[in-house]
C-alpha cells in the first residue's frame, strides 16, 4: 500500500521538479536547453501529430547529472515518442529491439531497430510492431552530445520515422 502511495505521489508531483522548466521563454525546448549541458533538439516536422506530453526528468541511472527529455506526439495508443538525454550518461537506458540495419539522420548514422519478436521481421511489419531510431549527435564547442532516441508502437513506417527523426533542428537554429 505504501508503495502504491509513494508511486502515486512522485507520478503528481514528478512533473513539478524541473528547473529547466522555470526558465519562462515559453519554448519548453529553449527552457530545458539553458538547464541541460547538451544539445537539445526541437521536432520541425511532426507529421501532423499534436504534441501529447513534454516531460523534463530526473537523471534515474546518473542521479545528480542532467535531466533527460521524454516527449510524446499522436496519441497514448499510436504516436511517436521522442527521448533526448546526455550522451555520456544515458539516463533512460536501452531498449533492446531486433536490429534492423542503419540509416542516415542528418549525416549521422543511427541504429534502426523493430520490436519483433522473431529475426525474420521485414520492412513491412514495422508498421505493425513499431520500431526505433537511435543516434548520438556531435558536441559543439559548448554543449555535449546528444543520445536521441524516436520510437513507435506501430501505425507509422520507418519512412515516416525517418522523416519525424531528420525533422529534429538544435535548439536556436532555422
Amino acid at each position: 500500500m505504501i508503495r502504491i502511495l509513494t508511486s502515486a505521489l512522485v507520478a503528481v508531483l514528478l512533473p513539478f521538479t524541473s528547473p529547466a522548466m522555470a526558465m519562462g521563454s515559453g519554448d519548453k525546448y529553449q527552457d530545458l536547453q539553458s538547464g541541460v549541458s547538451y544539445v537539445v533538439y526541437k521536432p520541425s516536422n511532426t507529421l501532423g501529430l499534436k504534441p501529447l506530453n513534454f516531460e523534463v526528468r530526473p537523471c534515474r541511472l546518473f542521479p545528480k547529472k542532467d535531466q533527460a527529455l521524454l516527449a510524446g506526439f499522436g496519441g497514448m495508443d499510436q504516436g511517436i515518442a521522442l527521448v533526448e538525454t546526455s550522451a555520456q550518461f544515458n539516463c533512460t537506458g536501452l531498449d533492446n529491439p531486433q536490429p534492423f540495419g542503419t540509416t542516415k539522420i542528418n549525416g549521422i548514422t543511427a541504429k534502426v531497430g523493430i520490436y519483433c519478436a522473431t529475426n525474420n521481421c521485414k520492412a513491412a511489419d514495422f508498421l505493425g510492431h513499431g520500431g526505433e531510431i537511435t543516434w548520438v549527435t556531435p558536441k559543439t564547442k559548448t554543449l555535449a552530445s546528444t543520445f536521441i532516441r524516436v520510437g513507435t508502437q506501430g501505425g507509422f513506417t520507418l519512412k515516416q520515422l525517418i522523416a519525424f527523426a531528420t525533422g529534429l533542428k538544435p535548439v536556436g537554429s532555422k
